[in-house]
Parts: C-alpha cells; sequence; structure tokens
C-alpha cells in the first residue's frame, strides 16, 4: 500500500513539475540539444569557418601609385574598415545570407518530413511556443555564424599582422561598428524570411529555400552591376540607406575613401609618409549614418514575418484541408 501511494505521489510530482516547466523554455532546450548533437551542423560550422579564411587570404585590393620620386605599392587590409566596405557584401555576407536559409527555413517543417508533425501537436506545448522556440533557436545558430565570421575577419587580421609587420593590426572598434550595421541586420532579416515563409508555406520549403538564396544574390550582385556601381555611379539615397544586402550601402560608403585616398596622392612626398598616410586611410572610420540606422530597422521590422507565422499557424494541417 505504501509503495502505491509514494508511486502514485511521484507521479503528481512530475505532473506538477511537468506543468510548472516554461513550455517555451522546454522548446528552446530541446532544440539546442538537437542542434549540439548534430555532428553534421558543426562540420558545416567549421567548413564555413575554414572557406573564410579561404576567401579573404585571396581577396584583396591592390593599389599602385607612381611618384616622380618613388612608386607606392599596397593591398587594402580585409581586416581594416576600407576592406571591409570593399569586400564583405559581395563576399563573405553574401555566402553567409546564401546558407541561412537551410539552418532556418525547415523550422516547422522538418518535422512534417520526418512525419512527427501530428505526434507531436498531441502534446500539450501552445502553438506559440512551439513555432517561436523553434524560431529563437535558428535564430540564435544564425548569430552564432554571424560571430564565426566576426571572428574569421578579426583573427586572420590579427594572424597576419604578427607575421607579417607592413599588415595592419585590426582596429576592433571600426570592424564591430562595420559588423553590427552590415551584418547583423542582414542575418536577422534572412533567418526571420526564411522561416517565416517556411512555417507559413511548409510543403515548399525547397522552393523557398532556393528563392531566398537566388534573391540575396540578385540584390547583392545584379542590382549593383546594373546600376553601374562599378563604374562609379551614384546609387540613389534611399535605396542605399535602406539596402538589405549592404552592397549599395558599401557603394555609397567607398567615396569616402577615394576622397582620402585622392587626398594622400596629393600630400605624400617619401615612400615611408605614403605607407603611413595609406595605414592611416585603410582603418578611418566610416560615416554610417546615412544607412546604419535603416538597417537595424529593417531586422527589426522582420520580426513581423515571424510574428504573422506564428499566428497563422495551423496545428493540424491535413485534418484542417480536408474538413
Amino acid at each position: 500500500m505504501s509503495t502505491a501511494t509514494a508511486a502514485l505521489a511521484s507521479s503528481r510530482q512530475q505532473t506538477q513539475s511537468a506543468r510548472h516547466t516554461p513550455s517555451l523554455l522546454s522548446i528552446l532546450t530541446w532544440e539546442l540539444r538537437r542542434f549540439l548533437a548534430n555532428r553534421l551542423f558543426w562540420i558545416q560550422a567549421i567548413g564555413f569557418f575554414c572557406f573564410l579564411l579561404l576567401v579573404f587570404l585571396v581577396s584583396h585590393n591592390d593599389i599602385s601609385i607612381g611618384y616622380s620620386a618613388f612608386t607606392f605599392d599596397g593591398s587594402v587590409a580585409i581586416s581594416s574598415p576600407w576592406g571591409i566596405v570593399e569586400q564583405l557584401p559581395t563576399g563573405s555576407l553574401m555566402l553567409l545570407c546564401m546558407l541561412l536559409p537551410f539552418i532556418n527555413a525547415d523550422g516547422v517543417t522538418r518535422d512534417l518530413t520526418r512525419r512527427t508533425h501530428e505526434l507531436l501537436m498531441t502534446t500539450a506545448v501552445p502553438n506559440w511556443a512551439y513555432v517561436w522556440g523553434r524560431y529563437l533557436i535558428g535564430l540564435v545558430m544564425s548569430l552564432g555564424l554571424a560571430i564565426v565570421l566576426l571572428v574569421a575577419i578579426l583573427g586572420l587580421g590579427l594572424a597576419r599582422h604578427l607575421t607579417d609587420a607592413n599588415y595592419p593590426a585590426p582596429v576592433i572598434g571600426p570592424v564591430l561598428l562595420l559588423w553590427v550595421g552590415m551584418v547583423l541586420p542582414a542575418v536577422i532579416l534572412v533567418s526571420n524570411l526564411s522561416f517565416a515563409l517556411g512555417t507559413i508555406f511548409p510543403r515548399q520549403s525547397t522552393l523557398i529555400k532556393i528563392a531566398v538564396l537566388f534573391g540575396w544574390f540578385f540584390g547583392a550582385l545584379i542590382v549593383p552591376a546594373a546600376m553601374g556601381l562599378q563604374n562609379s555611379q551614384t546609387p540613389p539615397a534611399w535605396y542605399s540607406a535602406w539596402d538589405p544586402t549592404s552592397a549599395v550601402s558599401a557603394a555609397a560608403t567607398r567615396p569616402q575613401y577615394d576622397a582620402a585616398f585622392s587626398h594622400l596622392l596629393k600630400t605624400a612626398t617619401s615612400l615611408v609618409q605614403a605607407q603611413h598616410d595609406f595605414l592611416t586611410v585603410e582603418n578611418m572610420v566610416p560615416n554610417v549614418s546615412a544607412w546604419f540606422a535603416q538597417h537595424l530597422i529593417l531586422g527589426a521590422l522582420s520580426l513581423v514575418f515571424v510574428a504573422l507565422a506564428a499566428f497563422t499557424f495551423q496545428r493540424f494541417r491535413n485534418a484542417l484541408s480536408a474538413s
């Protein structure tokens, strides 16, 4: 009798404990464990880091200046603010944003493809906790890759500075400024859009991934080329301010470095002075006031897509469609 009573009491305690466990926290814990146990995700993260290092090593902007008394040859460091403005939007940031749909679009769709959706929906997990839990973990993983990008930029810049005294050490403040203004809003926007579309249209998740991937590629490369930005054309102010890919925004920021560099051409009288002035221009903090706040607003507004997906989420899609 005492054994049965103890078992009943233990069962009641477990039930009460389960009721007091936050549903959202349960989903977050569950999804985090799944990601941490997924070897493929770690392989992808490490592979992405190594690929970034390779891209940074081969990406360079060589500059050669001929003076009457000497010739200055230089290369813009990728870890400098000037190098980030030149290379980031159409290089590593584009690669990152083309990878994010494959991390976020299947947040809810995964259960449908594995045929575990109906079983999971019979549990007491609320719809909002289920959707927002899956979204938040995907966003955390995406932000983790954004941090990997930052570590790759700073790490490679520091490593090259230690092995080559002529290579400038990364200046953390300006690099962080550009990372927050360019990378973070783009990561949040692509993650939110991919997750929301994948949740609203779960059976078209593959098409959604491809559409977001090519959409970002089109915005980062095709549109700037069509606008003639490679030929020093000035982009429209409104578009450079609200460009989510930062490709046009960077094109609007680039003249600041060109003007400072032109001034260097007129004032340098020796090779030592040219090298010093060139380093100063490389590490110059750009004026990002024309687009910095707008990019952050874009990232914040993209939460509307996730809220819409959570609001319209149907617990039993097959049953509702059949009725």
